[in-house]
């Protein structure tokens, strides 16, 4: 089977990461490999110079006669990072599959939230986007609450067409478009931007009601800092920081947010290892 272009690219450049090389020692790297013949590969190389991808320079060989020598480009590093994050997305991908079949709690969190919300109005936001799963989270929030008013903030398209009765009320959660006091319980499945975190949550605080409640759910969170440079903490570490889009939270960092704009706050979790932070207005 033929491989494809950007899959053979990504090969060439973790070759080059490791040290410059010529259009010989490429294929050598790539012996496993199913087809870069000598015909493709420097038309390939050709183009990833055009893109930024690599450089090359004609450079004396160990026997005497001048050879072209590549190495990594001004572009090769965000390409790499691009690739980093798809393949950590496909990590999380099979890992929710994998606790799903094996459902487990991984921290010794109190079991539920220890304050009851008003009934009142609902707000929803997804972070960063809106999904199918969420449709369905919306779902069991309208039927455990007893149908309520719902609120949307953010992307909603993926919600016209559910049948799902919400006003859509904008999407800077910096900055929602309601009168205080509005919300009797406020619900984002993932976490804001950590550089807008405190803004989000003073937003969300003017906007709820008396013992209105807070909660915020999480795929991925972790709560101990990284003490060794083990694959485990790498991957944690790297997708909080780099791509947080992706749902891992350094879980700390949210519950110190909280726990500025709510006295009263907790932490619990699901059966699928899940983190739900939860806040009560005063």
């Amino acid at each position: 089977m033929r491989p494809a272009r950007s899959e053979l690219i990504h090969k060439i450049l973790l070759a080059l990461d490791k040290q410059p090389s010529s259009i010989y020692d490429i294929l050598y790297s790539l012996t496993n490999y199913s087809d870069p013949r000598r015909t493709r590969l420097p038309k390939l190389l050709k183009s990833m110079e055009e893109e930024g991808l690599v450089t090359s320079a004609l450079q004396p060989g160990p026997l005497g006669p001048y050879r072209r020598v590549y190495e990594l480009g001004p572009e090769a590093e965000s390409n790499m990072m691009y690739n980093l994050k798809n393949s950590l997305e496909t990590i999380f991908h099979f890992y929710d599959a994998y606790r799903r079949a094996n459902p487990q709690k991984l921290y010794d969190f109190p079991n539920k939230i220890q304050k009851k919300r008003p009934d009142g109005k609902i707000l929803f936001a997804a972070f960063p986007s809106m999904t199918s799963d969420d449709v369905e989270i919306v779902r069991e929030i309208l039927i455990s609450s007893g149908q309520p008013s719902l609120s949307v903030l953010g992307p909603h398209q993926i919600l016209t067409k559910t049948g799902i009765k919400y006003e859509h009320i904008g999407d800077d959660a910096t900055n929602i478009a309601v009168d205080s006091k509005t919300f009797s319980e406020i619900y984002f499945n993932g976490v804001p931007d950590h550089d807008e975190l405190d803004n989000v949550l003073s937003e969300c605080k003017r906007v709820m009601v008396r013992r209105g409640v807070l909660k915020i759910n999480v795929p991925f969170a972790y709560f101990e800092d990284p003490v060794k440079p083990a694959i485990g903490e790498f991957i944690q570490v790297t997708a909080a920081n780099l791509f947080p889009e992706l749902g891992i939270v350094e879980g700390k960092k949210v519950k110190e947010a909280l726990e500025n704009y709510f006295p009263k706050n907790g932490v619990c979790e699901t059966s699928l290892g899940e983190v739900v932070f939860w806040a009560v207005k005063s």
